[in-house]
């Protein structure tokens, strides 16, 4: 981790960020989250790119040259938080690639925090026991908020209603989280499992689900997707969305895979117990709204990858396993049809 002396910026890749921001403060950090992604920063991050990287690069990459250009920003107190990850897919030269268009920009100095995929996201300096648990909680609770939002909305009797309760439902969770998470985040569930009963819904329409998977950065950003969800809703279906807390169980599920497979007992113990916890916290945190729910439970990460591999070999990795095995789950609950979405020229949406 970094010093207390900086604050940390993340990207505001989707609303999962927000209760990140709020689990690196509640370990007592200077944290900011930027604001959404928009025409300027896309137009930015264009500026200093080659134009054959990732649509996620061009508007991560504004976001933090915005704020780097206002005047309250100071280099020498700045890190820049930019998870990464193993293998082909370019997300793992993001943080490489940022680091050379920051120096081009004369932002030596701005930090650069790039946890890794690799190893479920461990490498967080003294605190990371306590801030994984904690950004767990955070992608968990959004995941579940977000379920309850596309479950709901197409349903509303009057137009914003649903966005209303999300949003007073996503500050709650990340004041729970900020105040140290656990049993407050659970309660935090509670509270919203009860503002989404009371929202006024009419269920007589019969509506579609259609599946939503693909590129994490691009499924869950709106602007980027250019808010699909919400078409889909208009043209009278709903969506589930492929959640956030899959990628995550996936790098768990890569370390114990290949840390068994070396023979690295230790890794492959702290691999298990990392599971076993998630599973855990995920539970708790879905017990309060589990009712609420058309589709309420993930598929378990093992699973997944066994509906993958006649088509794509998990071990391979990239999110395209993920991906794969999405689309077979989606088709198994009898959903209406499926969208993968994918930047241009992604290697792993392709080959999904």
């Amino acid at each position: 981790m970094t010093t207390t002396a900086k604050t940390i910026y993340l990207p505001y890749m989707c609303d999962h960020a927000l209760a990140l921001t709020a689990a690196l403060q509640g370990l007592g950090l200077e944290a900011e989250t930027l604001p959404p992604p928009d025409e300027e920063t896309l137009a930015m991050g264009r500026e200093l790119c080659l134009g054959r990287e990732c649509l996620p690069l061009f508007v991560a990459t504004g976001d933090i040259l915005r704020r780097a250009r206002q005047p309250d920003f100071d280099p020498a107190r700045a890190a820049y938080f930019m998870p990464t990850a193993a293998g082909p897919c370019r997300f793992g030269q993001y943080c490489t690639t940022q680091r050379m268009l920051l120096d081009e920009a004369g932002l030596h100095e701005v930090e650069i925090i790039s946890p890794s995929a690799a190893n479920g996201y461990e490498g967080l300096g003294d605190q990371s026991l306590r801030f994984r648990r904690l950004a767990w909680q955070s992608v968990v609770g959004v995941d579940l908020l977000l379920k309850l939002r596309y479950e709901y909305r197409p349903m509303e009797c009057q137009a914003g209603t649903t966005d209303q309760v999300y949003w007073a439902c996503i500050d709650r969770l990340t004041e729970a989280i900020r105040e140290g998470g656990g049993r407050r985040a659970v309660d935090a569930m509670a509270w919203a499992a009860e503002r989404f009963a009371a929202l006024d819904v009419d269920r007589s329409q019969e509506r579609p689900w259609i599946g939503l998977f693909g590129e994490i950065y691009l499924r869950a950003n709106t602007f980027t997707s250019q808010d699909l969800a919400r078409q889909v809703e208009q043209l009278g279906g709903r969506v589930w969305l492929a959640p956030m807390i899959e990628w995550l169980y996936f790098t768990v599920w890569w370390a114990r895979t290949h840390a068994r497979r070396d023979g690295r007992v230790r890794d492959w113990m702290r691999a298990v117990l990392n599971d076993r916890v998630q599973r855990y916290d995920e539970a708790r945190m879905l017990r309060p709204v589990r009712h609420l729910l058309t589709f309420a439970h993930e598929l378990p990460i093992d699973l997944l990858m066994d509906l993958a591999r006649p088509y794509y070999e998990p071990l391979l990795g990239t999110e395209a396993p993920c991906s794969v095995g999405k689309a077979v789950d989606f088709c198994q609950h009898g959903l209406s049809g499926v969208i993968n979405i994918l930047p241009f020229s992604c290697m792993p949406g392709l080959l999904v």
